[in-house]
């Protein structure tokens, strides 16, 4: 009977003491966050946890970092709901204290009881721990609040670097006028696209050193890509002969600036909606295998009276289509190259300018192209 007491006895403490370390062994691992964050290409000081393996980041404090762009949004607190309260949108208040990096407090994390709205709506299932205890703050995974309010993140592991990329103002992606940033800048560029971006190599061949080398034109072999394609589109690459994906060729070359001019392929099946899907996918993509490249959304060029199929293509319709590429432009926060001006007279492409069909150009409109990309370099690389 004694023995059998000891048994129970014992059998209890352990049971006690699993209860006792259940909550421990399903505790998050919350410590201080070694990575640095980048808003719009810019370092900002900005503390931040790391909690099992994801960064989180201070909610006012990527209000403050963000209120001047595209991707700005309010926070106020409802003290009855008990209820943090999100409005896209709208500029932020400061209440003081925001981006001071202050000590470790990694110990006093919790998952929140507070509930949170984004433009009156529950957000249930974003990942929030407040840390500071009874008046801290609450910390978001930063991915998540990203998806939630419209701001794009990345990470280069080279780095360490969270990257996040917010939307442009209506008007504030396309790029304006700049002094010539010559050869020195062509030569940061690669460009990826269809048949029309085919021709800057071959030209570049063909007695037209303005342009650039097939070293930095990204096509497939065949010198046609349909971007609703792109996922499975073989790039011809060049610099080895190897025929890769795009997102291998991003990863391999890390180009400092990527020129996109993709949708005249395929241009006739297009909506806006299934555009902006198609190219969505691609930049982040992109973005994903090679973070730090700068992204630019090209216009679709003119095309001249003599094209044969106009019901198809016409420069009214491209001229709505590159309304479409310039507003994904602005809301995935890359920037708008409209070089449909650098060919267009009278609102189209002159007949010197075409190579024959009234739809591909000839070596005399890519140099215009050139000069163009020249004359309207991005700000922070001219």
């Amino acid at each position: 009977m004694r023995g059998t007491v000891k048994r129970v006895s014992a059998l209890l403490a352990v049971a006690l003491l699993l209860t006792l370390l259940a909550p421990m062994a399903g505790a998050a691992d919350v410590r201080l966050s070694s990575h640095t964050l980048k808003v719009n290409g810019q370092t900002v000081p900005c503390g931040a946890y790391n909690i099992d393996g994801s960064n989180y980041f201070r909610l006012r404090d990527l209000a403050m970092l963000l209120t001047d762009t595209g991707s700005r949004f309010s926070v106020d607190y409802d003290e009855g709901q008990q209820a943090v309260m999100i409005v896209r949108g709208r500029p932020y208040i400061s209440i003081g204290g925001e981006l001071e990096m202050g000590e470790d407090l990694s110990a006093t994390a919790i998952p929140t009881v507070q509930r949170i709205f984004i433009d009156g709506v529950e957000q249930p299932n974003l990942s929030v721990y407040n840390i500071g205890g009874e008046k801290g703050s609450n910390y978001f995974k930063l991915r998540e609040l990203g998806d939630a309010l419209g701001f794009h993140v990345n990470y280069d592991e080279n780095s360490r670097t969270m990257l996040v990329r917010t939307r442009f103002e209506p008007g504030q992606a396309r790029l304006q006028e700049t002094e010539d940033a010559g050869r020195e800048y062509l030569d940061k560029i690669v460009f990826l696209g269809d048949c029309t971006t085919y021709g800057i190599g071959y030209y570049y061949r063909h007695g037209y050193p303005e342009l650039c080398p097939s070293t930095q034109v990204w096509t497939p072999k065949e010198g046609y890509m349909y971007l609703a394609k792109h996922a499975t589109t073989k790039i011809n690459y060049t610099l080895t002969g190897e025929q890769l994906s795009i997102p291998e060729c991003a990863s391999r070359a890390r180009p400092e600036i990527l020129i996109i001019t993709l949708g005249l392929n395929g241009f006739a099946a297009f909506t806006e909606n299934s555009y902006r899907e198609a190219c969505t996918s691609l930049v982040e993509s992109i973005r994903e295998a090679s973070p730090n490249t700068e992204i630019i959304l090209n216009s679709v060029y003119p095309v001249a009276d003599s094209y044969e199929y106009q019901s198809l293509i016409n420069n009214e319709k491209i001229l709505v289509f590159n309304g479409w590429i310039e507003r994904l432009a602005e809301d995935l926060g890359c920037r708008y190259l409209n070089a449909f001006d650098a060919l267009a007279v009278d609102g189209k492409l002159p007949e010197n300018l075409q190579n024959g069909d009234g739809l591909h150009l000839d070596g005399k409109a890519y140099v215009k192209v050139m000069e163009y990309v020249r004359t309207h370099a991005l700000p922070d690389k001219s």
